[in-house]
């Protein structure tokens, strides 16, 4: 995502600039362009010339990196942190209006899912959160889907393909909840078809903060539940479960454990795998990459900032009905705006995230790693997570628990069976790399996503009886070349670090947390 938004900003001459407006959807309508100041989006020269003097006299942050992708890297980082001198909104129109055209061999099709989706979708999530869950949401959100726009999505696959019986791979794009679209990865999607003989489909659900947790939810719900059961008009058959793969990267990485976790709970059909590209699934960001990797990694220090603009108050969305007895617990702020309460005196009173507030900031179906469930009862995972990126542990930590493979997991009894994982872990690469350039290790990462589409959709009932599925970690140099590195995982992850890592996701303090972040980053 940020390359191509890092690359359309060297590229464009001109931009139009006319009235600021709340953009009260970002997905299906085209809003009048925000006013946008052209020196906080250009690239700046000194980066450059500070990111060559340090790769030529301290070497790169990763040992790999060729001067181009050192460059790459450092010119996303700083559009990234520059984003606090824009709004949501002019971020929000950037990334949107950032589209790749149908790649050459492939054709579309556009889909609007009916609004009787969201309404099925919202009565089963509504089901799966509990009252005081839906008090710590905090907003109406079931009232939301009233006032939205349709929700759109888009078949893609290849010319003269017209297999119905074809896999699916429904893809959930990144963006940390508030930004981009599923046009930004047309050619990345096309690249798993071609090896895959897949079709695709993918939805632009609605956005933070102006639509936050649960919406994206309940739309990508919403998108699996017209596949598998689409109204007579859809133009295209039901399609098997067995059929589909769930896939998504960042933001969408979550979304796709979270979309399975409601299947799950639901009760609903599962699909047959799912592929989750160094997925977020702690918004508090408590796991020690999150400090450790900050060097070689794009992703803003101290997350996403953007300056004061309508987008932010949360004051507008529609009101959660409480008893009189009940304690509203809702931030409405963005990064460093307090709440304005007086009954509510906590310590954590700035809003840490767009798309959810802090109150329900652990709801698993906001980050999967909270999941009670343990991430078990899923069907089969591939992750693939950058070693250099800053979600890196959050994957690992995910693979273990849906695998049942951390220490002491044989003390738990879970109802459910374990989660088949398997975990590739790329030296050197940064978040979602894939999308980024072409490179040997993103070649590699697409080819072997192509693969898992191949053998999830038609599994060789033999080759599966004869392996254990439970766990695979697999480390890929920057070459393409790969190891199996499982038992060294499991045996570096000792019951001390294990523990480490539990305490750091149980801390009930955020402010703690931040005070951690703004003295190792500052």
């Amino acid at each position: 995502m940020s390359y191509l938004v890092a690359k359309r900003l060297v590229s464009r001459q001109r931009i139009d600039l006319s009235q600021t407006h709340r953009y009260l959807n970002t997905q299906a309508t085209r809003p009048t362009k925000p006013s946008i100041k052209w020196s906080n989006m250009i690239p700046r020269p000194s980066v450059w010339r500070a990111t060559v003097y340090e790769h030529y006299t301290k070497g790169p942050p990763a040992k790999s990196w060729p001067l181009s992708y050192h460059l790459l890297i450092a010119t996303i980082r700083d559009f990234l942190d520059r984003g606090c001198l824009s709004t949501v909104e002019q971020a929000q129109y950037l990334t949107n209006s950032i589209k790749n055209p149908i790649p050459s061999g492939f054709k579309e099709t556009p889909a609007i899912i009916p609004s009787s989706y969201r309404t099925q979708a919202g009565d089963n999530l509504s089901q799966l959160l509990s009252l005081r869950d839906q008090r710590k949401i905090g907003w109406d959100w079931q009232s939301d889907r009233q006032n939205a726009s349709s929700l759109e999505g888009e078949w893609m696959e290849k010319d003269g393909q017209d297999d119905q019986n074809s896999p699916v791979v429904y893809y959930l794009h990144g963006g940390a909840y508030y930004l981009c679209s599923f046009g930004m990865y047309r050619r990345f999607i096309s690249d798993i078809l071609k090896g895959s003989n897949a079709r695709s489909f993918a939805i632009d659900y609605r956005l933070a903060p102006q639509h936050p947790f649960p919406t994206a939810v309940e739309d990508a719900l919403a998108g699996y539940l017209y596949l598998i059961n689409p109204p007579p008009d859809a133009g295209f058959s039901p399609v098997d479960p067995k059929k589909i793969v769930i896939a998504g990267d960042s933001a969408g990485g979550g979304l796709t454990l979270a979309l399975l976790m409601a299947i799950r709970d639901a009760r609903l059909p599962p699909p047959a795998g799912a592929m989750p590209l160094s997925p977020w699934t702690d918004l508090t960001h408590s796991l020690p990459s999150i400090l450790s990797n900050a060097a070689t990694d794009y992703l803003p220090k101290l997350g996403f900032k953007h300056a004061e603009s309508p987008a932010l108050d949360y004051s507008v969305l529609p009101k959660l009905k409480h008893n009189e007895d009940d304690h509203e617990e809702i931030s409405i702020g963005p990064f460093g705006k307090k709440i304005d309460l007086s009954e509510v005196t906590k310590e954590d009173m700035d809003r840490i995230q767009f798309y959810t507030n802090n109150a329900s900031i652990k709801l698993s179906l906001a980050s999967p790693a909270f999941d009670k469930k343990d991430l078990h009862g899923l069907p089969k995972l591939l992750i693939q997570v950058g070693l250099a990126e800053r979600l890196r542990d959050e994957s690992i930590y995910v693979a273990l628990k849906a695998s049942g493979k951390y220490p002491g997991a044989s003390d738990y009894k879970s109802k459910l069976p374990s989660t088949p994982v398997t975990l590739e872990i790329y030296e050197d690469q940064p978040h979602v790399f894939q999308i980024l350039i072409p490179t040997k290790a993103s070649k590699c990462a697409n080819s072997r996503l192509a693969k898992f589409v191949i053998e999830a959709t038609q599994p060789d009932q033999k080759e599966q009886e004869s392996k254990d599925e439970s766990l695979v970690a697999i480390q890929i140099t920057p070459e393409g070349e790969h190891k199996d590195v499982t038992q060294d995982l499991l045996e570096r992850m000792t019951l001390g670090k294990w523990d480490e890592w539990e305490a750091r996701l149980a801390r009930p303090s955020l402010l703690e947390r931040l005070k951690e972040m703004r003295e190792k980053l500052s």
